[in-house]
């Protein structure tokens, strides 16, 4: 872990534990922590968060999924509705896959925080949905013309996707504590990817042993013990090399009892030899 000055793991611990300071201001600081720790994962995730997901959706976090109603407008032959609540077995069977969990919400959080801001709910339609309309218009038994479908998004559930972004936030600052990571360090770039792959992916956590020594001074990264405990992996290096290591440690230890002898004789003036 490289020692830097702005402290930038504080900072974004700060930022995402006080509510008073936007979600973007904090988001940004990660991306910073990212690209000194030479972790693609955190920049990437931070990216997202404030820009949006935009043709990424298949790599948008569940908590940006809602569930909400689905409303209706159009006519039949009695009568104009507004705001007419379906459920998602009246659509078409093509259709009730993609929308049965709820519409996605790949914007990113400057328009989130605008959105949770509205005293009512906010019609929103999901991409594919005028397709869904002109087919139930041609091409299915409804008894009725549509003009919109349409998802009713409770700001209250904006608001909830803010919390878990925010909850996210503080639970990587955790996972990086955790290893080792202290306020005003930068963590290797395997420790900030564990963090995300953890906490965003729920993937299984590994052991990470952080090396103080190694670790703290400028452009550090992880070693490749660090590495291989971190991966879960055991050392696959030929047997020939570890024979290597031990003549050189013997030859090491055995030079240094020599030096030690001739030092004592050299002090004595006796000479065995």
């Amino acid at each position: 872990m490289a020692r830097r000055q702005m402290g930038l793991l504080a900072q974004i611990e700060k930022g995402a534990l006080d509510e008073s300071i936007p979600l973007a201001s904090t988001l940004r600081k990660c991306v910073v922590l990212g690209g000194h720790a030479g972790s693609s994962e955190l920049r990437d995730w931070a990216r997202h968060e404030l820009d949006g997901y935009g043709d990424d959706v298949s790599e948008m976090p569940d908590y940006r999924v809602i569930a909400a109603p689905i409303l209706a407008n159009g006519m039949n032959v009695a009568y104009q509705f507004r705001r007419h609540q379906l459920s998602v077995w009246d659509l078409p069977d093509f259709a009730q896959e993609a929308y049965r969990d709820g519409i996605k919400m790949p914007m990113g959080v400057g328009e989130l925080e605008k959105l949770a801001g509205n005293s009512k709910p906010i019609d929103m339609q999901a991409p594919g949905m005028p397709d869904v309309v002109h087919y139930m218009n041609n091409f299915g038994e409804y008894n009725a013309s549509f003009e919109s479908i349409y998802f009713s998004v409770a700001p209250t559930a904006v608001h909830g996707i803010l919390d878990k972004i925010r909850t996210n936030l503080v639970a990587m600052v955790a996972e990086l504590r955790a290893v080792g990571v202290g306020s005003e360090d930068i963590p290797t770039s395997l420790a900030a990817d564990q963090a995300v792959n953890v906490i965003i992916k729920k993937a299984k956590r590994s052991p990470i042993t952080i090396n103080n020594a190694v670790a703290s001074g400028p452009g550090a990264v992880a070693s490749a013990d660090q590495q291989n405990t971190a991966a879960g992996q055991e050392d696959e290096s030929p047997w020939w090399v570890h024979a290597a290591r031990g003549s050189w440690v013997f030859l090491v230890g055995l030079a240094g009892i020599i030096g030690a002898y001739a030092a004592v004789a050299a002090g004595k003036n006796w000479w065995p030899f």
